[in-house]
């Protein structure tokens, strides 16, 4: 049987990555990543996904418009209308991109169907299929990186919502009144427990005249960069194997924060499984631990001991697996 082929886009808030997946594997045959920024306006934002999904097919010996790909799928890290392939607006990418036809403008560069998810929707159908969910049909899926996305899968497919927005476990409020976040609310998870907010926080600290290893581990005057990438997960985990105090207490801190996200979460939907992912995640395990325990211990009872609370499986690809599938499904 001839292989199908589809060409999977995430494109989160640290990252773009292009992958052209068989999707009855969910194997990588050609990639293309790049770091991600913020961008000034939707022909910059449009670019770049194009040149990613060029230089994946590229990657793949696939020629463009030879037929080969059968659909194409992007996750990207915002709100999305999944049913026109509108994006709707991207906080952590571009405050200047909203109500982009996506979809379309995909369609038109590479000729074949697109489809349109958020990141960590696509994240859960790779997991799903291929990753941490095979065998469960029933789950929530939390990825923490430059902010905190979620999806549902129910019956073994993905809940989206009156509006194609549901799962979005990042906007829980779990403090009245509190930070502000990237979207705009106060006392959203994400605004406590992404990478975003552990940076913000730590060189915070460092300015007050904190001491930490992270002095030696950044550049001498670390600058708070769009996105909160100025500390990295890979940093972070450096810091936390040091056994360094401060990192270790703001890790700590968000965990709890997570866990209280997660707590609700269990409480409202009575998961049999949530899987955790995202950058932090792989790189920091005491963050994992920590929202693990946090979790069950602010859940009711009979949910918290009853879900089952592991890390991805497909790291990186889970994005791009997803995604692929997802427009292969629907071309």
């Amino acid at each position: 049987m001839a292989q199908r082929l589809g060409l999977g886009i995430d494109y989160g808030g640290t990252k773009i990555l292009a992958a052209v997946v068989d999707v009855d594997t969910g194997k990588v045959l050609g990639s293309a990543k790049k770091k991600s920024r913020a961008v000034d306006s939707s022909d910059e934002l449009l670019r770049r996904l194009y040149d990613l999904g060029d230089a994946a097919l590229r990657d793949a010996g696939v020629a463009a418009g030879s037929g080969a790909v059968a659909g194409i799928g992007v996750g990207i890290a915002g709100q999305v209308d999944a049913e026109r392939g509108i994006l709707l607006g991207t906080p952590n990418l571009s405050q200047a991109t909203v109500d982009l036809p996506l979809a379309d403008a995909l369609t038109t560069h590479f000729g074949v169907p697109t489809a349109l998810r958020n990141d960590v929707q696509i994240a859960a159908s790779g997991e799903l299929h291929f990753g941490a969910g095979v065998g469960v049909d029933d789950f929530l899926c939390c990825f923490v990186g430059t902010g905190i996305g979620g999806a549902i899968v129910r019956d073994g497919q993905l809940v989206t919502g009156a509006t194609a927005t549901a799962g979005e476990i990042g906007h829980l409020v779990i403090q009245a009144d509190g930070r502000l976040c990237g979207c705009g609310g106060r006392g959203h998870l994400e605004a406590y427990a992404s990478r975003t907010a552990i940076t913000r926080s730590l060189l915070g600290d460092l300015k007050r005249g904190h001491t930490s290893i992270l002095s030696e581990l950044l550049s001498p005057s670390p600058d708070d960069a769009p996105g909160g990438t100025a500390i990295r997960s890979g940093v972070l985990a450096k810091a936390v194997a040091a056994n360094d105090p401060l990192v270790t207490e703001t890790i700590i801190q968000a965990g709890h924060y997570l866990g209280l996200g997660l707590a609700s979460a269990i409480n409202l939907l009575n998961p049999t499984r949530i899987i955790l992912g995202g950058g932090v995640i792989e790189a920091v395990d005491r963050l994992f631990d920590v929202a693990s325990a946090h979790a069950r211990r602010e859940s009711l009872p009979v949910p918290g001991l009853g879900v089952d609370i592991v890390k991805a499986k497909l790291g990186d690809n889970a994005g791009v697996i997803g995604a692929a599938l997802i427009g292969v499904q629907a071309a």
